[in-house]
């Protein structure tokens, strides 16, 4: 842990231009070589009367976003949620278009080619870094095989289809949100009543107690306090944080996802352990060129998926350890994007810290149908 965190700035940039230049006369990875096979039927039921929690789930869909709407996926085809809608912001890591073209890729090859789809196009107040954009395309490209798949825009905004979803549903929605808030600030904008109707709205983003995650060319100039989702559109996440009612957005920074590092030993191991469409394709993910070169520096880890497995698991389960605490951000200057707590905040829980290896067993379990 101590090692990540001393990465800086330059090694991580330097470190994605050699991988840049050394690693693309390398063949790519496809689903094809890694034996994915089309969704079966073969899930695990829940008990019954076990009602699913209806999610909505908005990213910036980079590598680990992808791994969590494969995990969302087998979660839905266990019955466990019900996946109402997907929708990708285009100011974060993901590359605009193309991350709603993987989106679709994914849920086709999980089964789910029915679930609606949606991205949004807002400018974020700092830009994501190139590089960073350049690579995780590539990561993606390859392993889901779609370098083909024309894009083609969602005929709703990402933020009309999130007011719809959670506007139309006779229960309250659960919301997971694993990139910029852009596209849940302009949900809560846009339409009265949706913040009401949101259960609870799952982020993983920030960073309380812990130096932040900032890396590449155009993080000059800040002082590294914040991550970088939330840096991304610091305005979007101080609004989201204050609209929501209190305590019931589930905060989980980098505090509690440092906890759940990305290890060569765990990418063997789902590899050898992938039983369904969605481990494989998670595991073809992982071992794209591009990324092992970044899990052996020790600055990999389960950011959006540690979010997206406290979803499933329920708000009683310590998977994640929350505490209440008053969330604010930094808009301005060397800081901004920062979380912090102060006075003024709203209240909402804090994620604190993780039980890494409880993590893994359950995320490669529920990506094997309920298997080990």
């Amino acid at each position: 842990m101590k090692r990540a965190r001393r990465i800086s700035v330059r090694v991580w940039t330097v470190r994605f231009r050699k991988s840049i230049a050394v690693l693309a006369a390398g063949a790519a990875l496809s689903l094809a070589s890694v034996g994915v096979a089309p969704a079966t039927g073969a899930t695990v039921a829940e008990p019954a009367g076990h009602r699913p929690v209806p999610v909505v789930y908005d990213s910036d869909l980079d590598f680990d976003d992808a791994s969590t709407l494969a995990f969302l996926c087998q979660a839905h085809k266990q019955g466990r949620i019900d996946l109402r809608a997907v929708t990708v912001v285009n100011n974060g890591i993901g590359t605009a278009g193309r991350s709603l073209t993987h989106a679709r890729t994914i849920l086709q090859k999980c089964g789910l080619p029915r679930v609606p789809v949606a991205d949004g196009s807002p400018t974020g107040v700092h830009l994501a870094p190139p590089e960073a954009r350049e690579t995780f395309e590539r990561v993606l490209t390859g392993a889901l095989d779609d370098a083909g798949q024309p894009d083609q825009p969602s005929s709703v905004t990402a933020a009309q289809l999130i007011a719809t979803s959670v506007l139309s549903s006779r229960e309250p929605v659960t919301m997971l949100a694993t990139g910029p808030l852009s596209n849940v600030a302009a949900a809560l904008r846009e339409q009265g009543g949706v913040a009401q109707k949101i259960a609870s709205l799952y982020v993983m983003g920030g960073a309380f107690d812990v130096p932040g995650n900032l890396f590449g060319s155009t993080t000059g100039g800040f002082d590294n306090t914040q991550e970088v989702n939330l840096w991304i559109d610091p305005n979007a996440a101080d609004f989201v944080f204050r609209t929501m009612p209190a305590e019931r957005v589930r905060i989980v920074p980098l505090d509690a996802t440092n906890h759940v590092m990305i290890t060569q030993a765990y990418v063997d191991r789902l590899g050898a352990s992938a039983h369904t469409v969605e481990a494989r394709l998670v595991h073809a993910i992982l071992t794209q060129p591009d990324l092992p070169p970044l899990i052996d520096l020790d600055i990999m880890f389960w950011w959006d998926a540690l979010a997206a497995t406290s979803l499933v698991l329920g708000p009683r389960d310590d998977l994640v350890q929350y505490r209440p605490g008053r969330v604010s951000v930094v808009l301005d200057g060397a800081s901004s994007g920062r979380t912090i707590v102060a006075p003024d905040g709203t209240p909402q829980l804090i994620g604190y810290t993780a039980d890494g290896a409880r993590f893994e067993d359950t995320f490669t379990s529920t990506l094997n149908g309920g298997r080990h």
